[in-house]
């Protein structure tokens, strides 16, 4: 029998003589069975270099809420590569999407854009450094603010026969331990533990930032508990602390307006990327105008060649267009057929024999595979319950079926994906885990 994956094998074994692992971002490197190489996207679904299509649940990783090659969206880009590309100044684009942002988002006044999701979180803990002349950031563990040393710091501590709040420790060998001392890592939904810290570092804490949703993680989809978000807001405001938000995965997909418009909770700023550009690297950070100001200085600097890019930013635009019109009925359409899928998973998980585990927010589904059936709200006791090589291969077993989630178990829909194709899906979801249940009794 051929070699399912035998030209991405192949291909896989060129690119790691001249690109380290294979890969140029480390966690497309836990494909299974090795990093698979792609040949075109349409829609909802993708093909792989051996032929093979996929019902696509991952989508980039979150950002192709419109699916893959929009007709709009890519027709904006390529009229504006036309017109011209860059100019070291200004357009009227750049204005037209912070308008379209402040419209949409609660409480949200001014806009910078990048070219990333850390960039954003990077200005953003920089302005706040500047406004308040602290220099101590608090974090929670579990969520993912980008890869930039001066936030990447305990986010996936080691679980095992470990106290909860063990020492912060980074995300990567090769950062500097003098960066640590900025930081505080706390346990999410823990608003007892976030009075704590603040009390005691009192007049040190610059900023909270948090994703209002734990999304962006191995063990993503945990919601905050009921008035975390308010209380945590109501902390800041106490302590003169900045509260901001990290919507890279949550904006324009919980709900137009973010999951702070969802929870009715203003942050202090925002940071988008994701869902925001959909198919183009773009970054935001967006917040009150008092605060935003502070970049008009020439004392706190943001700068980047290619910030506010226009054929991104027209990309941007209409992809907005695409996710806002009649009344944002994209979403409405997404939200529907994550119940949809969440349900039918669901069912599939409650007659299996297996611990399959399935989470659902607007947008995005998880599955994994757990030692407990307990309720998760926070990072700890999800890791300290992970099934990992269980959850790794019910990723491969679904692969082989087509369909393609991400290795940690996420499933982020679309408004390209259809009734039919969930229908498809939970068909093959059945296949798939009918064939871990054989592996497993043999």
């Amino acid at each position: 029998m051929p070699e399912r994956y035998q030209i991405s094998r192949q291909l896989h074994k060129l690119a790691s003589q001249v690109i380290p692992g294979g890969v140029s971002s480390n966690n497309r490197a836990s494909w299974q069975p090795h990093p698979l190489f792609y040949l075109r996207g349409e829609g909802a679904y993708v093909w792989d270099v051996d032929g093979h299509r996929y019902i696509d649940y991952v989508l980039g990783r979150g950002p192709l809420i419109t699916g893959h090659s929009h007709p709009a969206i890519i027709e904006a880009i390529v009229s504006q590569y036309r017109q011209g590309q860059f100019f070291a100044g200004q357009t009227e684009l750049e204005c037209a999407l912070a308008h379209k942002i402040r419209q949409l988002v609660p409480g949200m006044q001014m806009t910078r854009f990048c070219n990333s999701g850390s960039e954003a979180v990077h200005v953003a803990l920089r302005l706040a450094r500047s406004v308040t002349g602290r220099e101590k950031i608090i974090r929670f563990e579990g969520h993912y603010h980008g890869w930039f040393d001066n936030i990447a710091w305990g986010f996936a501590a080691p679980a095992e026969h470990e106290t909860r709040h063990q020492g912060i420790l980074p995300m990567s060998l090769g950062q500097a331990a003098s960066d640590v001392g900025n930081i505080v890592s706390l346990p999410w939904n823990d608003a007892d533990a976030l009075e704590s810290a603040l009390s005691v570092h009192a007049g040190e804490i610059a900023a909270v930032i948090t994703e209002p949703i734990m999304f962006n993680s191995f063990w993503s989809n945990i919601l905050p508990e009921k008035g975390f978000l308010s209380k945590v807001r109501e902390l800041c405001d106490a302590h003169q602390t900045l509260l901001i938000f990290d919507e890279i995965q949550t904006g324009f997909r919980t709900s137009i307006g973010g999951a702070q418009s969802s929870y009715g909770v203003v942050p202090d700023m925002s940071t988008f990327a994701k869902a925001l550009g959909g198919p183009v690297c773009l970054g935001a950070v967006t917040g009150k105008q008092h605060l935003m100001e502070r970049l008009s200085s020439t004392q706190t600097i943001h700068t980047g060649t290619y910030n506010a890019f226009p054929p991104f930013l027209a990309g941007a635009l209409a992809h907005l267009e695409v996710i806002t019109q009649h009344n944002a009925a994209a979403l409405t359409q997404i939200h529907r057929l994550s119940e949809r899928l969440y349900n039918g998973l669901q069912q599939l998980a409650m007659q299996s024999p297996l611990p399959l585990q399935v989470r659902c927010s607007p947008g995005a589904v998880t599955t994994l595979f757990r030692h407990s059936s307990a309720k998760v709200s926070d990072y700890r006791t999800a890791r300290q319950q992970l099934m990992q090589d269980l959850t790794g291969r019910w990723h491969a077993a679904l692969q082989v079926q087509g369909i393609r989630i991400t290795p940690e178990g996420l499933w982020y829909l679309s408004v390209i994906h259809t009734e039919n194709d969930i229908a498809q899906t939970l068909e093959k979801a059945a296949r798939a885990l009918t064939e871990l249940e054989q592996t497993r009794s043999e």
